[in-house]
């Protein structure tokens, strides 16, 4: 307890000796700056503001300061104190010495007290420059540093060639931030070298190299588009023609140049390919044996084939992009709906249907044109379901296909044209059809009729493609073969429907004939091209007429359809050509 109390008594004589010494210290100094303060090697300890502003004033009267050296990269620039209006502010750097210990908080203050007392406190003087007259000086260094930013783009020359502006970063120089390193370097009053403050200015499109070298290696040789044994080459120019470049942000506010390919042109290419490899499936045909059974081929099946146009452009796209020289084009096989290798599956074992007509006195034109018109039909398939349409086999009724000139019916009047004829063939296997009880989609009867097609009345079938058409549906679930046959000698035209075993019974009810227009008084017309007196009858007269034949088709006791066939004839004249040729 001594030792405390005796602790004690001493902490106490001590407070009370140093109050009234510190008291005393600030006292004597309270406007006056505090002892150990210096400016460089002046010693302003104990002197008032106005004493140390007069003695830096002669002090540094004569200071010019230090050149200095402004610098960016390898250039240099020489920036003397002189140049820069560089001085000492006496005023400003005394009020910098008053100001040690008399700032911040109590304890700071008498930190900074004690230690400008015991170790002393060396300032430099405040060093002013005349801005204006530095900014001039830099004003200058910007127009040699300054440049814009050069964003970076892709073009083709007309040699193929890919044409690149390499982007370029622009620079600008910052007139502040340099100033203020300059009175930095100046106020430490030591030579040395400020670094000119430069603002980097990023080109917005900063990559092209690799779209440049993508495109030039899509351009160094040509593109093969392969297709089983075939191929097709894509020349430079061709591909160059489909590039294009794009511009995609990289996710540091820049953009980088890509290639493309524009697929509106490359479609239009492959549309063009596309007619050289698309192709229809082909359908074998077939003659029944009747003696095995068995189908033998006469014309055999070829699968179709038609261009993935879509996926053949991505493709190709892709290629191009990747560098890719060769590609295997995509393309659809259309299998043929009736191939050569079905034969023994097609379940074909008997006679259906016959259909006959009789064009015995045709002319030798017309004769043509049936055999050539019957051909087109000859071993036929038609699958279950389908549709059989006369349109769809004909083909074109030319010249070029085999067909003669003969006579036609076209309007009020025959005329000569080429496929007259035609509708012999139309009309015999619209019999056919009619007695293998097939479900007759389309049917026209001619205007007049026509003595080639009777008896019956009412059993024709005329066609003019693409306006008129016949067709029929094989509603059986077997599928049928058509056999066609020309008898010249005795002007027989047949049709011979092959399938499996239906079951059907078809029952014909009628003619039933009403509506009975005599026909007109003949027609004599002149013709030049026969000699005076000969008379030459061309059109025999038909009375015109309304014709209703009934259909009624069975399977076994079932009736699965009534059909009637209504037909309406124009009356039709006789015409006799009266020559007149002297």
């Amino acid at each position: 307890m001594r030792a405390i109390a005796l602790a004690f008594y001493v902490f106490l004589s001590l407070t009370l000796l140093l109050i009234p010494a510190f008291l005393f210290y600030q006292n004597a100094f309270i406007s006056r700056i505090y002892p150990g303060v210096k400016v460089l090697d002046l010693d302003l300890s104990g002197l008032s503001l106005s004493e140390a502003e007069r003695i830096l004033e002669k002090e540094f009267s004569g200071y010019r300061g230090y050149d200095l050296f402004l610098t960016f990269g390898e250039k240099r620039w020489e920036l003397s104190a002189g140049e820069a209006g560089a001085v000492v502010d006496a005023k400003e750097t005394a009020q910098l010495a008053y100001r040690i210990g008399r700032e911040g908080p109590f304890l700071e203050r008498l930190r900074n007290q004690a230690t400008a007392l015991i170790r002393g406190i060396t300032l430099r003087p405040v060093v002013k420059i005349d801005r204006g007259r530095t900014l001039t000086i830099l004003n200058r260094i910007a127009t040699e540093l300054n440049r814009p930013s050069r964003d970076g783009s892709l073009k083709l020359g007309p040699d193929l060639s890919v044409l690149e502006v390499t982007p370029q970063d622009g620079l600008e120089v910052d007139l502040e931030g340099t100033l203020k390193r300059i009175e930095e370097a100046i106020a430490s009053m030591q030579p040395g070298e400020v670094k000119v403050d430069v603002k980097v200015l990023p080109a917005s499109v900063a990559d092209t190299s690799s779209a440049r070298a993508k495109a030039e290696e899509a351009l160094r040789s040509p593109l093969i588009l392969r297709f089983q044994d075939r191929s097709f080459g894509v020349d430079p120019a061709t591909i160059a023609s489909w590039l294009k470049f794009r511009q995609v942000p990289t996710g540091d506010s820049r953009t980088r140049i890509e290639i493309d390919v524009d697929e509106g042109a490359v479609e239009t290419f492959l549309q063009k390919l596309a007619a050289i490899i698309n192709r229809e499936p082909r359908d074998a045909r077939f003659d029944f044996d009747p003696t095995t059974g068995r189908l033998i081929p006469i014309i055999y099946s070829q699968e179709g084939y038609s261009l993935k146009i879509d996926e053949a452009t991505e493709a190709i796209r892709k290629a191009i992009i990747q560098g890719q020289k060769e590609l295997e084009l995509p393309v659809e096989i259309i299998r043929p709906a009736v191939a050569t290798e079905d034969a023994p599956n097609l379940g074909i074992k008997e006679l259906v249907a016959v259909g006959t007509t009789v064009f015995k006195g045709s002319s030798p034109g017309r004769v043509q044109n049936i055999k050539v018109a019957s051909a087109r039909f000859h071993g036929i398939v038609i699958p279950p379901g389908e549709i059989f349409s006369f349109g769809k086999y004909l083909g074109p009724v030319t010249a070029a296909e085999g067909y003669e000139e003969s006579l036609i019916i076209w309007g009020e009047a025959t005329i000569p044209d080429v496929g007259g004829g035609i509708c012999q063939v139309s009309s015999t296997i619209f019999r056919a059809a009619f007695w293998g009880g097939y479900e007759i989609v389309e049917r026209y009867p001619h205007a007049f009729r026509v003595r080639w097609y009777e008896p019956p009345v009412g059993m024709d079938a005329t066609v003019y493609i693409p306006w008129a058409d016949f067709k029929f549906r094989n509603d059986t679930p077997y599928y049928l073969l058509i056999e066609s046959e020309v008898d010249e000698e005795n002007g027989i035209l047949t049709f011979r429907f092959y399938s499996a075993p239906t079951g059907r019974t078809v029952e014909m009810e009628g003619p039933f004939t009403s509506n009975i227009i005599p026909h007109g008084p003949p027609e004599y017309r002149p013709d030049p091209t026969l000699p005076k007196g000969v008379i030459k009858q061309v059109e025999w007269p038909v009375d015109g007429l309304d014709v209703e034949i009934r259909r009624i088709v069975r399977e076994g006791d079932r009736i699965i359809r009534r059909d009637t066939f209504f037909s309406r004839y124009k009356p039709w004249r006789a015409v006799f050509l009266v020559g007149t040729r002297e």
